[in-house]
Formats: structure tokens, C-alpha cells, sequence
């Protein structure tokens, strides 16, 4: 029985939320140090709300890129000069995007399994496991970026592309995340099993999520037991 494991990565493997704000801090004195006033004229406050005009949830990578476009050409840029400077912004950006801090025992953890199971990542977001900042990449046979295949969990698309690519049947393909819906919701409706991430147990499972997850884990430690416990 080929057995399929993947992966979500934002707030499963790391803390998504500081190393998102080092990242907007770090633009902001990019976009400073290059267009004086810029920062004023576009604090934080102000990008999260013009993101929401640009949103596209199955490509955050493109989403930044429309904003930062949007953002140069009301700063007075002309639209080919603000395409150009946006494109060289994201990819800064995308640097401090993979410096990540990794749950406790997560490289143990990805030891462990990887001598059982194939890895693989699924995400909605644009971080790299195989950048050396992230440096998981011996871990994963491939990651699916929902920027790169063109649709997102919980869409089951994802899920089946996943499968196919490992050779597995999607029967066999358990996936891990902290999303009730992108991941736990994902997951099932495919025809795959769901390990929810519950950090800490700190969240209780609400109705309104829909399916439960074929098992809970409330630290990465828990994952191998959990594992052979579903198959």
C-alpha cells in the first residue's frame, strides 16, 4: 500500500503571522529607501485594506504583485515603471517570505515520517520548502502551491493532483493542517484522511466546519501515532 502524507505549511509546520510581519516591515523600508513618502502615504493599515480589492485566494503571489502595482502607479509611477519595480519588490519580499521559524520538533518529526512515508506539501500560501531559508526540501518528494497549479484547498482538485503525482490512491493520502475547512474539509471531500493540527488543543471543533477530521493532534509529535492509528 503506497501511503501518501502531505503537508500544510503555514501555522502546521511554523507561526505564519511574525514572519509575515517582518516581511511587511521589510518592504516598508524597501519602499521607503526608493520612493520617500511612500510609507506614509501606504501604511500597513492602508495595504490591508487595498489588498481586499485585488484579493485572488488561490494566488496570494499574484494578489501582492496586483497591490504593489496598484500602490506605485497611485504613488505617481507609470504603469509599465510601477510593473517593473512591483516585480522586483515581490521577489524581496519573497526572500523574507521563507524566513521561517519551525514549530518545536518539526525536523524530528519530518525525520521520522520520511523514513515510513512519502512527504509532500500542499499550501495555499508562497512559501518554498526546498529555499534554503526553509530548508525542508530532503524531507518532501514535491510541493503543490496553489499559486503554481492554479486552484487552492479546500478545492479537491489539489488533493487528486497530489495523489496522482505520488502514484497513491487518494484513499491512501493522509493530509495534515491547522484550516478546519482548507485542510480538514479539503481533504475529505477528495476521498483522502484528515489529521487536524489543534496547536495546543486551544480551538474546539464547531459545527459550522462540517466534517470531522479522522484525527486531532495538538503537537507535531503526536503526528506518528496518529498516523498508523488511521491506517
Amino acid at each position: 500500500m503506497s501511503v501518501l502524507i502531505t503537508f500544510d505549511l503555514d501555522d502546521t509546520l511554523w507561526d505564519t503571522y511574525p514572519v509575515l510581519v517582518r516581511a511587511e516591515y521589510a518592504m516598508e523600508a524597501w519602499f521607503e529607501e526608493r520612493f520617500p513618502g511612500f510609507s506614509q502615504q501606504f501604511p500597513l493599515t492602508v495595504q490591508r485594506e487595498m489588498k481586499g480589492t485585488v484579493l485572488q485566494p488561490s494566488n496570494l503571489t499574484e494578489t501582492r504583485l496586483q497591490l504593489y502595482i496598484k500602490m506605485l502607479k497611485q504613488f505617481g509611477l507609470p504603469s509599465e515603471e510601477a510593473s517593473l519595480v512591483a516585480g522586483t519588490a515581490l521577489e524581496y519580499f519573497k526572500e523574507w517570505r521563507q524566513k521561517v521559524d519551525l514549530f518545536p520538533h518539526a525536523l524530528e518529526i519530518l525525520e521520522e515520517l520520511n523514513q515510513d512515508y512519502s512527504l509532500a506539501v500542499i499550501t495555499n500560501g508562497n512559501a518554498d520548502v526546498f529555499h534554503p531559508y526553509v530548508g525542508l526540501g530532503r524531507y518532501f518528494d514535491f510541493a503543490l502551491r496553489a499559486d503554481q497549479v492554479g486552484f487552492a484547498k479546500p478545492n479537491t482538485d489539489i488533493f487528486d493532483l497530489a495523489a496522482q503525482k505520488a502514484g497513491a490512491d487518494i484513499s491512501n493520502l493522509i493530509h495534515i493542517g491547522d484550516h478546519p475547512i482548507d485542510d480538514v474539509s479539503g481533504v475529505l471531500a477528495a476521498g483522502g484522511k484528515s489529521i487536524w493540527f489543534n496547536r495546543h488543543g486551544a480551538r474546539r471543533w464547531a459545527d459550522e466546519w462540517r466534517a470531522f477530521p479522522t484525527a486531532e493532534v495538538h503537537s507535531l509529535l503526536e503526528l506518528p501515532t496518529a498516523i498508523r492509528s488511521i491506517l
